[in-house]
């Protein structure tokens, strides 16, 4: 995506960057208002809605039965797809979002793959046999930038709330039999205990920032997404953009995303809670 502006504007905003003053009062370090609501999909598993700003993600996730992968036999799948609305933005009518959806889906899919944010282990039924296998889809209604850093939280959101029925087995072999319940009550929840964000940084001018307004994002030549668990630890990073970032400044931009990581989770959690809450009333 691409927005025009002017000289004098681009300037007015690598200014307040550098001077730790945005254009709209925020500092480098701050985050918009995150509004959330979850079980808002029927016929989902779980689901999620995140606003930050101009920026509107809604994520469902639905599971199914499927055969193990031989090369992994003893664990389930995530299946992590973004779509861009063209009712988001013009610029995603006829195929002016694929780069985009390519790049938010293999940024999540990257914060997920390592083995100790989710435990796909549980999503195992039968070892070598059958595993439960998670869709998630990742659906932007507006955009407002920031699209990679609120993508993940819903994602986090809908897994949050995630059910699956209970499967009894019975049998071996080719008498095996698998019992799906129907029973809404005789479910379980996965474990999102250490489910990772992403923050992304964005270099604006000799700065740098967090939650950028879609005006920065196109101020910015380069940025880094850093996958952050709620105990403070990294669990992915990776650089995009033309742009070249100094070792120092790199450090420096991961430090920022490690402590403003930590404390979107808290935030986060706070909101889950009170949303599980209000669903057992």
């Amino acid at each position: 995506m691409t927005t025009r502006l002017s000289n004098a504007e681009i300037q007015y905003i690598v200014d307040g960057v550098e001077q730790d003053f945005r254009s709209d009062g925020r500092g480098a370090e701050d985050y918009r208002q995150i509004e959330l609501e979850t079980r808002i999909l029927p016929n989902t598993n779980g689901s999620a809605r995140c606003k930050l700003g101009k920026t509107e993600v809604l994520v469902g996730v639905k599971a199914e039965v499927v055969d193990v992968d031989v090369h992994a036999p003893h664990i389930g799948k995530l299946v992590i797809t973004a779509d861009c609305s063209a009712v988001a933005s013009p610029k995603f009518v006829g195929k002016g979002s694929e780069v985009l959806e390519n790049d938010l889906s293999n940024v999540l899919s990257f914060l997920y793959n390592s083995t100790n944010t989710i435990s796909l282990n549980d999503l195992c039924i039968v070892k070598g046999e059958s595993c439960w296998q998670l869709h998630v889809d990742v659906l932007f209604v507006q955009c407002g930038g920031n699209l990679f850093d609120v993508a993940s939280i819903a994602l986090k959101a809908a897994l949050y709330n995630t059910t699956l029925p209970i499967v009894k087995v019975s049998g071996e072999g080719i008498e095996m039999e698998m019992e799906v319940s129907d029973d809404p009550y005789h479910v379980w929840k996965l474990d999102v205990s250490n489910c990772p964000i992403c923050i992304t940084l964005y270099q604006i001018g000799g700065g740098f920032a967090v939650d950028p307004s879609e005006e920065e994002v196109a101020c910015s030549e380069g940025f880094v997404h850093i996958g952050v668990q709620p105990n403070g630890d990294m669990s992915s990073m990776e650089k995009a953009g033309a742009g070249n970032i100094d070792p120092t400044t790199l450090l420096e931009m991961v430090e920022v995303g490690v402590r403003v990581g930590e404390e979107i989770h808290k935030q986060l959690n706070k909101q889950l809670d009170a949303e599980k809450s209000l669903a057992k009333l």
